[in-house]
């Protein structure tokens, strides 16, 4: 199989994270961007990862996994995470934390319970590629592009 096929899967650990974060009330949403200044005539900036954040403290941390390649569920240090930046790339990519609890995106389910995180079942294992977070009548998808990072949008029954 070539490896630009392989299917990526869901760890155990990450999906029993999912399923501890259904039945919760989400109070807010972070996004971490990176932004990348390599060239200072074409900044580029992508999203890194997605915090969920519940009412009882508790959040969901969606992101890409290690390799690039698919998505994971992490314990995310921001202030670790912007040294390590600052020292590989001197500066030139730097980590910005982004309050989205009020864009359109996220506003219509702030206070809302997270029925159900739903992903995509391969045989006995659960594929990596997105997720899809069901507050009741609204949805999201949180998906990976190669080189883009994760890709956040409205979920919308076929």
């Amino acid at each position: 199989m070539d490896d630009k096929t392989k299917d990526i899967y869901f760890s155990n650990e990450a999906l029993a994270k999912f399923v501890a974060a259904e039945g919760k009330t989400l109070e807010k949403v972070i996004c971490h961007l990176w932004q990348n200044n390599l060239n200072p005539n074409e900044a580029l900036e992508i999203i890194d990862n997605v915090e969920l954040h519940f009412t009882d403290g508790q959040k969901l941390t969606i992101s890409c996994n290690e390799e690039g390649d698919g998505l994971d569920v992490i314990d995310f240090n921001p202030g670790q995470t912007a040294r390590e930046l600052r020292e590989e790339f001197d500066g030139k990519i730097k980590l910005f934390q982004v309050n989205a609890s009020t864009t359109k995106m996220w506003e219509d389910v702030i206070g809302k319970k997270l029925v159900h995180v739903r992903v995509t079942k391969q045989n006995d294992f659960y594929k990596a590629d997105s997720v899809m977070v069901n507050f009741g009548e609204e949805g999201r998808t949180i998906s990976i592009a190669p080189l883009d990072g994760l890709i956040i949008d409205y979920y919308e029954e076929d």
